[in-house]
């Protein structure tokens, strides 16, 4: 059965495309049940990265900048929303590099290495073609730096269950 067609027919819209969820969320059905929605964490967000996603949820948008994992949005948040164990990463995410990525075209670039401050990309170098890009998952914090200066926009940042 087609949930989300039958709430469509009822006027009820309750189906949420998960999206990229506040750092250390529990789950995302512990942020759909008890997340507000009162804006309190995109307001306190230095880096203005959090916005308002479906159905007025908040949701991480790497393409207005990167988070710092500042903890700004869990400490203004009165739901019990958040792991509190942070010394885990933040997200589990799969960082891709997607064919319109202009190493993969044979142009000279490595403006995703020159951001990430962690050092999870790097370039392996072989004779007689341009370096092409690598992701080392267990290094990539998935803070999102290297999204926006990729010229060719072919950084696929996803996150995973947490």
């Amino acid at each position: 059965m087609d949930l989300s067609r039958r709430n469509l027919l009822r006027g009820k819209n309750t189906a949420v495309t998960p999206s990229r969820r506040l750092p250390w969320v529990i789950s995302e059905a512990v942020f759909i049940d008890n997340c507000s929605r009162c804006d309190e964490c995109i307001d306190a967000c230095p880096e203005k990265i959090i916005v308002k996603g479906d159905a007025g949820f908040p949701t991480v948008d790497f393409g207005l900048g990167e988070c710092t994992f500042c903890q700004e949005c869990i400490k203004v948040c009165e739901q019990p929303l958040f792991t509190a164990h942070r010394a885990n990463k933040a997200w589990q995410t799969s960082l891709t590099f997607l064919d319109s990525c202009l190493a993969k075209s044979n142009v000279y670039c490595q403006s995703c290495q020159d951001v990430c401050d962690v050092d999870a990309i790097s370039f392996v170098y072989a004779a007689g073609s341009t370096p092409q890009p690598q992701i080392n998952l267990e290094d990539c914090t998935g803070c999102g730096a290297c999204v926006i200066p990729c010229p060719a926009n072919a950084i696929d940042l996803t996150q995973g269950n947490i």
